[in-house]
């Protein structure tokens, strides 16, 4: 349980150090930031996914109510459409970092934004659901 919850506050470390890019942008972005971030989002994201896999999804599957085991399912196919997202942003980072941007300033902070609101709601859901099911203390205080 404590791996899956280094996890969550990696992501979540994650996610305030996109809103610091968004929040630097057009011009007072670190692009070493951004390349570092290009690199360890992706294996932040998978290693998340890995414990989830490993903890969250097997509590979900043995349930007795199909909601939960419904709920299962479904976590593992947004799991794929988390890939992708990241694949995005990781694109998105190197394009800062390098200085070659293809969307304007503003779509790249809402691209930024609209991924890490995201993430940080998909962390604390999943968070509730290990609480609900007793395995995880909910962490007091906001998110960010």
């Amino acid at each position: 349980m404590d791996a899956l919850y280094r996890s969550y506050s990696r992501m979540l470390d994650i996610c305030n150090r996109l809103e610091n890019i968004a929040d630097s942008l057009p011009a007072q972005f670190d692009a070493r930031s951004c390349a570092a971030l290009a690199v360890e989002l992706p294996m932040a994201l998978q290693q998340t996914h890995a414990e989830e896999e490993r903890i969250l999804l097997p509590l979900l599957s043995i349930s007795k109510l199909p909601e939960m085991r419904n709920l299962a399912s479904r976590l593992r196919r947004e799991h794929g459409l988390d890939q992708a997202n990241v694949m995005e942003i990781q694109d998105t980072l190197l394009a800062l970092a390098e200085n070659r941007l293809t969307l304007s300033v503003d779509a790249t902070g809402y691209q930024l934004r609209s991924f890490f609101e995201s993430l940080r709601r998909h962390v604390s859901a999943e968070q509730d659901i290990l609480a609900l099911l007793g395995h995880f203390p909910k962490p007091d205080g906001p998110l960010h």
